[in-house]
């Protein structure tokens, strides 16, 4: 049957009907599962496009203050003991944190001058210094012994090959330890380190530039190439750090970038390469290959030719960087103004980073059901959570049904099954004990339960049902989104035929209250919500709407197709063609998602739109209808692709069939962070973004392009990943879902692999 046999959609049933060939014909060229997928939910899509993917390296952040034991905030150097202890020179003196322990303890209370300003390993001694003594510690005895050294030494450079003290760095001039001989730097020149090239040549900086000790004599190295054919020059005189590399070359940080010299010739390292950092103060090479640079604003990690940022809570205690030690593995010590952080990395899989983010979810989110983000009273402390009764329990909760529900899909776990049926039960009772027919509670909650409330206005009512429970009214359209999914993926792939009955006598009653009211949500009041509405009265003709005209005729589509599979009730079939036919609510999809100046950005809706399609998509096997529908879902993959979101991405070919930039969507879930407390974090400072010259919805500046997800706030779907500078105290922590129902959803539907 053709649902546009009036003349007014002659248009819109041309759309449908290319858009029909179009995907049907790409279908046929092998790239595709589309044709399988209408006949079933459950069918099997083609393996060939199953993306598989191995163990992957992923970061993780231990940070150190006074309160783990280290004499003082201020850690100035850190360096690495033979026998895998871990040195700190803090403002009030030299402090330890042995191998497999987790309290740091002093080790250098009885030194003149307890201010530790450097530390160095050596291959029998520890050697550390303030301004005006030299001492070396002893790795087995932690005995310390003062040096006969001359004072004000600054730094103390190791023999590479000896693994004992070299030379003293002091302003002027170095002191040759072995020949009890001192030279002098060109005048005015300030001295700061030394390294030693695999060359065996000494470098030293300054803030005149790079010398190199040659003969007994401190001969200045040329700032500029020496070669015709190579430009390049160092980006500033004034070094603040070099570290040595295995090749007889020598990174070079400055306050205007890096650069890399061996040779006479000069490479310059800055934005343009993807730099974050230009003012670095602190550099070391590690010995996998990576490079890690510091400064007053953080850290970064160069590492196969990407960097990767480092900065706020989550990785480090203060931005503020004075020094870095490669941990031998990959990680590295960073001590800065705020304590030490040791940012390290493990092999992990994929199946392991979703058992991290199962116990995180189930710990500290489930509240009998209710899955969504808790309170950390105690900035950070993860003991001090509370539960949060927030106003889309029923949407966060059920988009974790979807993802538990995918996931039992594919292992057959029961504890996935449990969780999912412990959620669905939950968001069931928001329906209940409303006491109104079909009217699903924002939240509920019950007398004696130890939760925030989302407020505490005149919107909380005693629930008919029972007593000692209070639901919130002035529901959304958000809600009710995210219950049509899940009751339709619960029904497909988890539930047994007592609960699919009853999932359908409550999708039933949800949808005809929706009709009964005009396609609208009315709550105690006898008036519509502020956002449920879905009439084509208002959608169509009342200005007020036109921005929700797209999404909303696309939503109330995906809930009645849902209605109709669970229920089959004629009222819902008649009511599906009548939206299509004499309101051209398939059309208004096909719009549902534009950016300014014709529609607001609006990136909550983004995640409703997913959350209406993918049943749609599922369901809808009309050849016609599923052309306009793709076409609308094309558009909108269109505008969100450069996200790299792997819940759109995947949507998109579970839904479609088509490829879907699998890739980006795996790179997204290896990189997200397993930290997901909300720490504030800056990026504005950086050297390597842009600026867009358009403000956000709610006026905020934003990005051009978005960051790596370990470099921005962790967030829920609705939020914007072109976000710049986001607020955080470290007193929320989300919930696992973000990340478990696009990696389930792509497992199921075999767009992802189980690792190799």
């Amino acid at each position: 049957m053709s649902y546009f046999k009036n003349a007014p959609f002659a248009a819109a049933r041309l759309i449908a009907y290319s858009c029909a060939f179009a995907f049907l014909w790409i279908g046929s060229q092998n790239w595709s599962y589309a044709e399988q997928r209408i006949k079933s939910m459950n069918a099997a899509p083609d393996v060939s496009q199953c993306l598989q993917f191995g163990s992957f390296q992923q970061d993780f952040a231990t940070i150190y203050t006074d309160l783990d034991g280290l004499g003082s905030k201020n850690v100035y150097s850190t360096a690495i003991g033979p026998n895998g202890s871990i040195y700190a020179a803090t403002q009030t003196g030299l402090s330890v944190l042995r191998k497999e322990e987790h309290k740091w303890r002093s080790l250098s209370t009885k030194i003149q001058d307890p201010e530790v300003k450097w530390i160095k390993k050596g291959s029998h001694y520890l050697y550390f210094g303030s301004m005006q003594e030299t001492y070396q510690l002893s790795y087995t005895r932690d005995t310390v012994t003062k040096l006969d050294i001359p004072a004000g030494i600054i730094d103390l450079m190791i023999g590479r090959k000896s693994g004992d003290p070299h030379l003293a760095i002091l302003k002027s001039s170095i002191y040759e330890l072995t020949h009890k001989n001192a030279i002098k730097a060109a005048s005015g020149a300030t001295l700061k380190s030394a390294a030693e090239l695999s060359t065996g040549q000494i470098i030293l900086t300054s803030d005149k530039g790079l010398l190199h000790l040659e003969n007994s004599k401190l001969i200045p190295i040329s700032s500029r190439t020496d070669y015709a054919n190579n430009t390049g020059t160092l980006l500033d005189n004034n070094v603040q750090a070099i570290a040595a590399d295995g090749h007889g070359g020598l990174w070079t940080a400055t306050l205007k970038g890096l650069n890399y010299y061996t040779h006479g010739a000069w490479l310059e390292i800055s934005s343009n390469l993807g730099l974050p950092i230009n003012e670095i103060k602190a550099l070391a090479v590690g010995s996998h290959g990576e490079i890690w640079i510091g400064g007053d604003i953080g850290a970064a990690r160069l590492f196969q030719g990407a960097w990767r940022y480092y900065a706020g809570r989550r990785w480090l205690p203060s931005d503020r960087v004075h020094s870095i030690t490669d941990d031998g593995a990959g990680g590295a010590w960073i001590a800065t103004e705020g304590g030490i952080a040791h940012i390290a990395f493990r092999d992990m899989t994929m199946e392991q980073k979703s058992a991290h983010f199962d116990s995180i979810t189930e710990a500290r989110h489930n509240r009998n059901g209710y899955v969504t983000d808790c309170q950390l009273t105690i900035p950070g402390d993860l003991n001090s959570f509370r539960y949060e009764a927030s106003d889309n329990d029923g949407l966060w909760s059920a988009l974790y049904i979807c993802g538990e529900c995918f996931h039992f899909a594919v292992t057959k776990e029961e504890a996935a099954r449990t969780s999912a049926r412990k959620s669905m039960n939950a968001i069931l009772e928001l329906v209940r004990l409303t006491g109104i027919p079909g009217f699903p509670a924002r939240a509920v909650i019950r007398k004696g339960e130890a939760v925030n409330q989302s407020d505490a206005g005149p919107n909380w009512h005693k629930s008919p049902f029972d007593p000692d429970v209070l639901w919130k009214d002035d529901t959304s359209s958000d809600e009710i989104d995210g219950h049509f999914m899940a009751w339709y993926v619960y029904s497909e792939l988890t539930a047994d035929s007592d609960e699919k009955k009853k999932i359908a006598e409550t999708c039933r009653a949800v949808m005809n209250h929706i009709l009964d009211h005009k396609y609208t949500l009315v709550g105690p009041n006898g008036k519509h919500t502020r956002w449920g509405v879905w009439a084509p009265e208002l959608l169509n003709n009342d200005p007020k709407w036109a921005a929700e005209r797209g999404l909303n005729s696309l939503e109330i589509l995906s809930h009645l197709k849902v209605a109709i599979h669970l229920c089959g009730d004629q009222r819902f079939k008649d009511a599906y063609q009548d939206l299509i036919v004499n309101h051209h609510y398939a059309a208004n999809t096909i719009n549902q998602k534009l950016l300014p100046p014709e529609h607001e950005n609006n990136h909550s809706d983004d995640e409703l739109a997913a959350v209406a399609y993918y049943p749609l998509l599922q369901l809808e096997e009309d050849p016609e209808l599923r052309g306009i529908y793709l076409l609308s879902l094309q558009q909108t993959q269109n505008i969100l692709k450069p996200e790299r979101s792997p819940l759109y991405n995947i949507l998109f070919g579970a839904c479609s069939g088509l490829p879907c930039d699998a890739e980006a969507a795996v790179q997204w879930l290896r990189d997200c962070p397993l930290d997901l407390i909300k720490w504030g974090v800056v990026n504005s400072v950086r050297a390597d973004v842009t600026l867009s010259e358009l403000l956000d919805r709610f006026q905020h500046r934003q990005l051009t392009h978005v960051l790596n997800p370990n470099e921005t706030q962790v967030s829920k779907w609705n939020y914007n990943p072109y976000a710049v500078d986001t607020p955080g105290n470290g007193g929320e922590e989300s919930d696992g879902t973000f990340w478990l129902l696009p990696y389930w959803m792509g497992r199921y539907h075999k767009i992802l692999g189980a690792t190799k």
